[in-house]
């Protein structure tokens, strides 16, 4: 894990320091208001290209890992996926270009921007390709190829958006971010040329139908999930600019930014080296250890990452946005504290992932968003903002719990 995580960290450092370059431009030449306007078409991305990827890159990695050493099964895997990607992905952008007008006005509450859509819609079957190439190098462990498309992704994202921002201002900001990951599917393409997987007999083989819907259970779960959490982010983003205003809405997604920047680099170790693993290990015992390891590496460095970004606050404001965010000082500990909670359920509701366990998967994500997303609403009208980031912080606990006592009869039998 720590292997994995020295190179995945290298890359998810970048991204993080991109990203935020990208959110102070943002910050200083379109403010609080214009950080919530790309949170919401950010989320509505998010949504899409999880359509558009069919979902299914969680169960590719599984597949690909777990048959490593038996060539004539990856290329069943292979044949199979590639295929249910591009009909994912050709139908997704046909439906966003079909429908641009009205996702526009429900985004953005007017049809200025139908054309960001549109150009979305046109370009997205290039992410979901880079998506699949992206979940083959994840589940054949080239781990290196990984790390340098994701820091050249970063790179190219970082300058494209800061000039459109820049020059073409909210605009520009949202073409940038509608093209830029669709783009770089040239350079993925690039890195995997020389792997020895990427040769055209290798995707030639009969489409599986039971590959498939062993698939489609990732598709389920993925989907379900990605769809669902920026959807419930929009449906709060748009109870806080009612209930309060958009700059409030500004401020939330802005901590929501950090939140997830640095969370990144703990996240994107446990896709990359622990989902492989734990899909790989049938003993229960070996399983229980892995997890435990697991505990014991990420706990301390989640506990230093939350201590000094609480206590580097006010300069963390200052230096990602600017003192007109001052304000969001106040949502710091209990987003931290969520986060915490958040990241000991994950180590173990990552096994739901690798079992393929679709049903608890499913239960547990609707449970617990529909329960984040009324708690929101209550603590809203006691608390004002901070309500928000206080329901986060009960929702993840509940769920730590919730998780623990199903998979401790799971992992003990």
């Amino acid at each position: 894990m720590l292997n994995s995580s020295f190179f995945t960290s290298i890359g998810t450092l970048i991204g993080f320091i991109s990203g935020f370059v990208v959110t102070k431009v943002v910050a200083i030449y379109l403010g609080p208001g214009g950080i919530a306007v790309i949170g919401q078409f950010q989320n509505f991305v998010a949504i899409n290209t999880s359509f558009a990827s069919g979902g299914i890159q969680q169960g590719v990695v599984k597949y690909l890992a777990e048959f490593r050493e038996q060539e004539d099964m990856k290329s069943v895997i292979l044949t199979t996926s590639i295929r249910m990607t591009l009909f994912f992905a050709l139908a997704t952008g046909t439906v966003i270009t079909l429908f641009s007008e009205w996702f526009a006005i429900s985004l953005f509450n007017g049809d200025d921007y139908q054309y960001v859509i549109q150009l979305f819609g046109l370009t997205i079957v290039l992410f979901g390709l880079n998506t699949f190439l992206i979940s083959i190098l994840n589940g054949t462990g080239e781990i290196k190829k990984l790390v340098a498309i994701n820091i050249l992704t970063n790179l190219f994202s970082l300058f494209v958006s800061s000039l459109s921002a820049y020059f073409y201002g909210l605009g520009g900001a949202l073409v940038a971010i509608a093209m830029s990951q669709s783009v770089v599917f040239f350079i993925s393409v690039f890195f995997v040329r020389s792997s020895i997987w990427f040769q055209t007999k290798l995707f030639n083989y009969k489409f599986d139908k039971g590959y498939c819907l062993k698939l489609l259970e990732y598709t389920l779960m993925t989907v379900f999930g990605a769809v669902l959490i920026p959807l419930v982010n929009i449906w709060i983003r748009n109870h806080i600019i009612k209930e309060l205003s958009l700059e409030q809405a500004g401020y939330w997604d802005s901590i929501l930014k950090i939140s997830t920047a640095y969370l990144g680099l703990i996240t994107t170790s446990l896709s990359i080296y622990y989902l492989p693993k734990l899909s790989n290990l049938s003993d229960r015992l070996l399983i229980r250890r892995e997890i435990i390891n697991g505990y014991k590496v990420i706990t301390p460095i989640l506990i230093v990452m939350i201590t000094t970004i609480y206590f580097l606050r006010e300069y963390i404001i200052l230096l990602l946005y600017s003192s007109e965010f001052l304000e969001m000082k106040i949502l710091f500990f209990p987003q931290l504290l969520g986060d915490f909670f958040k990241i000991m359920s994950w180590l173990l509701s990552f096994l739901m992932l690798a079992k393929a366990m679709t049903k608890l998967f499913l239960t547990t994500q609707v449970v617990f968003l529909s329960l984040n997303f009324i708690l929101t609403i209550f603590f809203i009208s006691y608390m004002g903002l901070p309500g928000v980031v206080w329901s986060y912080v009960v929702t993840n606990f509940i769920y730590l719990i919730v998780i623990f006592f199903l998979f401790k009869s799971y992992l003990y039998k």
